[in-house]
């Protein structure tokens, strides 16, 4: 089965995505999705990975991406072009569930799970629930939107209160009044549902170290689920300096690549819990060897999810098939816009996604979606 063609699309209900689409001589078309920068990506796998893999064999899929890997080394390996790889791995397990007639998650060992426990990343992109989004609702009133997740059977929330306090000071400081003001959605979520509601917070590494001990220790007191990427995480011994100064968990980190970069923040203890993005890492094939890595630490892992159908599918059969994976992250505001571009749902309800027998990832994409003239394409052959 020799690859034939490489076809991306950006649909603009979902900004953030590069959709691509695997052609084969057999017919056979498989599906791909990387995030952020859309341009930059098409870009990489026009100009960077078409002219490496048309002609290949398409379930080759440890030799591709060792050599693409070796070859974006030469700029850098954490770039579009590892971007591109990744939408790509994933395209081509999807290609090999459908030759084989099987779902992906038998493909990697069968089901450790019977489905996956979702959390929910409380923003917008775009989208609204009952009038507002979720991003704003946080901010004003968490205890009311935990209420709402609950009836659906979510619960676990992410939230980032601290994110917009972090620009008084560059995240070089935060003050005491901002600490209080940081913590007021915490403290309504847990007078309206006690600990029914676990609560993840996210920092999008806006602060420095002493900022984020400071943070934490003023969290101390809510039952956190973790306390994710407060720095930058492209120093493995500030990290570690920052897990053994705090007592709640820390996670870490959806803005490492491969396993060349998450093994020195395992051997220095720098993570209570592991964060994959399968559509920046390397895709399906990296994000598995990641997460026996992690499991040899033994630590949990979850993936960074984002994206459209896609990537939360490749998610979902890479968590339900992992023995260390605990949840997936998930953004309601987004995965409600699914049906938009695909055939059937996504498998959500009562707080977990649900795999079926589809060969592949179990996703078909609307007929009419690519004729559509807001969607733009591109092929290389």
């Amino acid at each position: 089965m020799k690859i034939t063609g490489l076809e991306t699309f950006q649909i603009p209900q979902f900004p953030l995505s590069l959709f691509l689409r695997v052609h084969t001589d057999e017919g056979l078309v498989g599906l791909g999705e990387s995030t952020n920068q859309p341009d930059a990506i098409e870009g990489a796998v026009h100009g960077f990975l078409a002219p490496r893999v048309l002609g290949r064999e398409a379930e080759d899929i440890e030799a591709l991406w060792n050599e693409l890997y070796a070859a974006t080394n030469y700029q850098g390996s954490a770039g579009a072009e590892l971007r591109a790889l990744s939408a790509l791995d994933i395209a081509l397990w999807d290609l090999m569930g459908k030759r084989t007639g099987q779902p992906l998650y038998r493909l990697f060992g069968g089901k450790v799970r019977p489905s996956v426990t979702i959390y929910n990343t409380c923003g917008s992109h775009g989208g609204r629930i009952h009038g507002r989004s979720d991003d704003r609702w946080f901010l004003e009133d968490a205890g009311t939107l935990a209420e709402d997740l609950l009836k659906s059977g979510i619960r676990a929330m992410k939230i980032w209160p601290f994110d917009p306090l972090a620009a008084k000071t560059r995240g070089q400081s935060i003050r005491a009044e901002d600490l209080r003001k940081g913590l007021e959605p915490f403290e309504k979520i847990r007078a309206a549902v006690g600990d029914e509601m676990e609560i993840a917070v996210e920092c999008h590494s806006c602060w420095n170290l002493p900022s984020a001990v400071r943070i934490a220790q003023a969290l101390e007191g809510f039952n956190i689920k973790w306390l994710e990427d407060p720095i930058l995480v492209d120093d493995v011994d500030a990290l570690c300096a920052l897990r053994e100064r705090i007592h709640i968990p820390l996670l870490a980190s959806e803005r490492l690549f491969t396993r060349q970069q998450y093994l020195p923040l395992l051997r220095g203890h720098g993570a209570d819990v592991v964060m994959v993005d399968l559509s920046w890492t390397g895709g399906l094939t990296e994000g598995r060897k990641i997460a026996a890595l992690a499991d040899a630490f033994r630590l949990p892992i979850t993936t960074h999810n984002c994206g459209g159908p896609i990537l939360t599918k490749a998610a979902a059969h890479f968590n339900i098939s992992t023995w260390n994976s605990i949840e997936m992250e998930t953004v309601r505001a987004i995965y409600r816009t699914f049906p938009e571009i695909m055939e059937g749902d996504i498998g959500i309800r009562d707080g977990h996604i649900h795999l079926d027998e589809t060969p592949g990832l179990g996703l078909t994409l609307r007929e009419d979606l690519l004729q559509r003239p807001d969607v733009s394409t591109r092929l290389s052959r």
